[in-house]
Parts: C-alpha cells; sequence; structure tokens
C-alpha cells in the first residue's frame, strides 16, 4: 500500500494502552509505514546555499515521494505512479497515484495536488499545498481513515521551512504534530525534531481526560553532496536508520540507480532499489520503477511529463 504521510513513532510503553484503542492505533500504526522514508532520494548538500534551500523545502514538501525533484528550468510536472500487487495474472491488483507539481523559477515547489486510487478508482486519499501569506499549507484528506489534517509551514527571512504544524482530526480523536528544522551554514537540512500529541474527543467533540505526548528526532547525513544516512530517535530510546546508495552513467551525466536500505535495531528490515529507466534530452527521468525486496511481485512505476519555462 503507498505510503501517505510522516508518521509518529508510538513509544513502547504505550502500545498496550493504545491496543485497546483500535482506532487509534491502526491510524498510527498505518503512518508509521512512511516513516522508514525509504523513498526519500537524491537529496542534495552542495556550496549552493540558495540550491540547497530549494531542496530541503522540496523534501519536506514531499518527505513521502521524493525523486530527484528539479532546481530549474520545469515549470509543471504530472506524475502518474502505478503500483501493482501480485505476480499471477489470476491475483493481481494496483493502485495508482496523480502528482501534479508546479515550480517557480528556481525550482521551488509552489503547489502540489496528490491523488491516490484504489484499483476500482475510487479516490481513497489526497493532498493539497499551496503557497499562503505565512508560508505553505498542505491540506489532507484520507476517506479509508475518515481523518482530515492541515499542515501548516512556516520560514524564516531566508526563505528556509523551520517549522511545520500539523492538525488531524477524527471522529474520535484530535491529533497535533509540531516540526522543527534545523540547517547547517550551507543550508543544508541536518535536522528535524518532533513533538506530537494525541487527543481523545467524545461523542459530543469534547476532548476526554486521555491525552498521550511522543517525539522523535531524525538527523541527516551527507556524503559526496547527496543524502547517506537517516538516523531516528525515538522517546523510547529505539534506534534506526535509513541508507542511501547511488550509480551513476558518467558518460551521460545522470543518476542511473537508488538502492535504499532501512535498519532497525541493526538488523536490515526493507531494500529497496530505484531505476531511472528514460530520459529526455535535458538529461531529466521520465520512467522510474521501484522494486522492494522480500515482495515479489509488487512494483510501482513512475512516468513523469514535463513542461518548461
Amino acid at each position: 500500500m503507498k505510503c501517505k504521510q510522516p508518521c509518529i513513532f508510538l513509544d513502547i510503553n504505550l502500545f498496550n494502552w493504545f491496543i485497546i484503542q483500535k482506532r487509534i492505533l491502526t491510524f498510527l500504526l498505518a503512518s508509521c509505514v512512511s516513516f522508514i522514508s525509504i523513498n526519500v532520494m537524491a537529496l542534495t548538500c552542495s556550496d549552493n546555499l540558495t540550491k540547497n534551500t530549494v531542496e530541503s523545502n522540496n523534501y519536506i514538501f514531499q518527505i513521502i515521494d521524493y525523486i530527484d525533484s528539479p532546481i530549474k528550468d520545469i515549470k509543471q510536472e504530472i506524475r502518474i505512479s502505478t503500483t501493482k500487487l501480485g505476480s499471477d495474472s489470476d491475483d493481481v491488483s494496483s493502485m495508482t497515484a496523480k502528482h501534479t507539481l508546479t515550480y517557480d523559477s528556481n525550482g521551488l515547489i509552489t503547489q502540489s495536488h496528490y491523488d491516490l486510487y484504489s484499483e476500482k478508482n475510487i479516490r481513497i486519499y489526497s493532498e493539497h499545498l499551496q503557497k499562503n501569506k505565512s508560508g505553505w499549507e498542505n491540506i489532507i484528506e484520507d476517506v479509508e481513515d475518515k481523518t482530515n489534517s492541515i499542515i501548516q509551514f512556516s520560514t524564516d527571512e531566508q526563505g528556509k521551512i523551520v517549522v511545520s504544524q500539523q492538525t488531524k482530526k477524527a471522529a474520535d480523536f484530535v491529533f497535533i504534530e509540531t516540526d522543527n528544522y534545523l540547517y547547517d551554514t550551507n543550508n543544508c537540512l541536518i535536522n528535524k525534531n518532533v513533538q506530537w500529541q494525541l487527543k481523545e474527543i467524545n461523542e459530543n467533540g469534547q476532548y476526554t481526560r486521555t491525552e498521550q505526548k511522543g517525539g522523535s528526532t531524525y538527523t541527516f547525513e551527507y556524503q559526496n553532496q547527496q543524502l547517506s544516512k537517516v538516523l531516528y530517535q525515538f522517546s523510547n530510546n529505539m534506534k534506526n536508520e535509513s541508507d542511501f546508495s547511488y550509480q551513476y552513467d558518467n558518460e551521460h551525466h545522470r543518476l542511473i540507480s537508488i538502492d535504499s536500505s532501512y535498519l532497525s535495531a541493526g538488523k536490515e528490515a526493507a531494500h529497496y532499489t530505484t531505476k531511472f529507466l528514460t530520459f529526455n534530452e535535458k538529461n531529466d527521468w521520465l520512467t522510474v520503477t521501484k522494486v522492494k525486496n522480500n515482495q515479489y511481485g509488487k512494483q510501482t512505476t513512475v512516468t513523469r511529463e514535463l513542461t518548461y519555462y
């Protein structure tokens, strides 16, 4: 299933309480699938401060599906992602996502619209990001979980996103998350600190006394000007990491594949291979496939249509 949004990882000592709150637990654990962030790719950290700001902001906007976003020249792109599950012709299901992105002349996202559809062409999830007076706002509707969310992004005087605040509402709870982002002197994203709280509400929409809180920290490390590792530290002292390696076509000066691994408690829990298959005359990728190990028959194919300035 397609990852939907950034996760808040549960403190282990809350598990017994949440196990009887099945509706809330399902929501939180479903979100945690995307926390692995295996699809985070090609985030760069160069000596160009303006470029690094654009890269970091675009990564934060697209933490779900970051694949080598442009820095210049591209005005708009439309990505169609199709994920097929199953290898037998009689037992194949699929999910399709349409993602439309608009950029300014520096390559910064100004608007993004994402819709996820089931195999019956029923929309089950959507996001709409747009710029506002204080920064950016992302409106999320999860039809499956019956939740609605708003994320507000605030920037500093240089245009870097420094805080994002999310409020998610359901029939029986309200979830609030605040993320703070830190950068180095080159405006490269190096840390993300998360604080969250979950408040249960009754049938009248009033808060009960049930409230839980937690937090986590992400640390981003770079090698050869590209993201090489993400370290995760959770409230319960659990430590995990994601590692990334890249292969290039030196003759054509372009990235052709990415391997990404997620390690939980020091053991590999998932490994993904992403291959860039086709390019245009500007060396921008047009087709990508993503495969996860040990999930035979599951493959995501992404096609990309580009409009330039």
